[in-house]
């Protein structure tokens, strides 16, 4: 209510002004008035994002609740998501991830050794050149 409040007072500043403000108080009320209803503007859009950051989390809430009561047989799709993964998804065996960790232990240990043999190729400044 307050934010529409500043917002008609800052429209009665604007209506009310006559010809072009040359004075330093005309100067500063329209001033005034630009401000207020920026701050009014910015209260309207802070309030937009709280409600729909209110709305998310109740949706969240409903598909939490959903899924810990076994009510949700399909896959859950969540919106702006960049590919639908469905929560039901298999769990991998133990075989399987294994064989992940040595591949990713395998390709951690390379990038490894690769980055040594780059930074023994590097010659200290304090080394005398030839």
């Amino acid at each position: 209510m307050k934010c529409w409040l500043l917002v008609v007072f800052a429209c009665l500043i604007v209506v009310t002004e006559v010809g072009h403000a040359q004075d330093l108080g005309d100067i500063r009320a329209r001033n005034a008035a630009a401000h207020a209803l920026e701050d009014a503007r910015r209260d309207v859009l802070q309030s937009q994002i709280e409600t729909s950051n209110a709305q998310e989390r109740a949706r969240t809430q409903v598909i939490l609740r959903d899924l810990n009561a076994g009510l949700v047989t399909g896959p859950v799709v969540l919106r702006g998501a960049a590919a639908a993964v469905p929560v039901d998804e298999p769990r991998r065996t133990d075989a399987d991830f294994s064989a992940s960790m040595a591949r990713l232990e395998r390709l951690t240990q390379e990038a490894l050794a690769l980055s040594n043999a780059r930074m023994r190729a590097i010659r200290p400044a304090s080394e005398p050149k030839p």
